[in-house]
């Protein structure tokens, strides 16, 4: 199968990669990447410039943390976003996750755009190796085994549901504090001890590693004092997190802000 289209796919981890082949089996189309590693097949760029006007932009998760530029970590630099933009043909269609309040100034270009993290099928799937890589993490961050150590997971939603039966099957000791009557009910109907948020200082201490997964503030310098100094936060969610990091540097917490899992290959 062949096509006339272009596709641009810029900046990101190694799922941008993935996408890149994947759309060139699928489509046919003359695929470019920038910002990425070379790969067979595909055209590859370090410049905007260096590609043809193209009918589809993809963008990475999240597509544009700033507003302003899209990340690129295997690239030189971040890619302005005025320029990627630029770049299209007039109607073209950009893709990216987690795209905030970018999708209205795609639009007032000319662009057609479109936040796939808002397809729940897409959320629930993702939401997988983010459990995987969380606790890729823990594994990497502490001295024993994670078989018979109390976990935490504060808030039991996409990603929560996803990791607490992960935990328990690697042995884990694994309680849910959530916020709502009802999630707490969920969690112990599939056999979690569940705490309301009332009662997470005391969870918290009780739980040498604690995975977060609400993007609010819920580990405050409160919260973090009653820690223990070997406790390990991996605090999973988005922009601006859920805990004081500030307050958990002059604590000298362990935390790891784990953010856009799998990560950017962690180099």
């Amino acid at each position: 199968m062949t096509s006339d289209n272009v596709i641009l796919v810029a900046g990101g981890d190694l799922r941008q990669q993935y996408a890149a082949r994947r759309l060139r089996q699928k489509t046919g189309a003359d695929v470019w990447t920038l910002g990425l590693p070379a790969q067979s097949g595909l055209h590859s760029a370090e410049t905007p410039e260096e590609v043809p006007a193209y009918d589809v932009l993809v963008l990475p998760v999240p597509a544009s943390p700033d507003g302003t530029t899209v990340p690129a970590p295997f690239g030189k630099a971040a890619l302005p976003l005025e320029t990627l933009a630029a770049h299209g043909k007039p109607g073209a269609l950009v893709l990216g996750g987690a795209c905030g309040g970018i999708l209205p100034w795609l639009e007032s270009r000319g662009l057609a755009a479109a936040d796939y993290l808002r397809r729940e099928e897409l959320c629930l799937a993702n939401a997988v190796p983010s459990a995987e890589g969380a606790i890729q993490i823990a594994m990497e961050e502490t001295a024993r085994t994670l078989h018979g150590t109390a976990a935490l997971v504060i808030g039991y939603g996409r990603i929560g549901m996803a990791l607490a039966p992960r935990l328990r099957g690697l042995g884990m000791d694994v309680t849910v504090c959530a916020r709502r009557c009802e999630t707490q009910a969920l969690a112990e109907m599939q056999g979690f001890a569940a705490v309301p948020t009332e009662q997470l200082p005391a969870a918290a201490k009780a739980a040498p590693v604690i995975f977060n997964t609400v993007p609010a503030l819920v580990l405050d310098e409160t919260v973090l004092k009653g820690l223990p100094q070997e406790t390990l936060v991996i605090d999973l969610a988005s922009r601006p997190g859920g805990t004081d990091f500030e307050a958990a540097k002059r604590l000298r917490t362990r935390v790891v802000w784990a953010l856009s899992l799998p990560p950017e290959m962690r180099r």
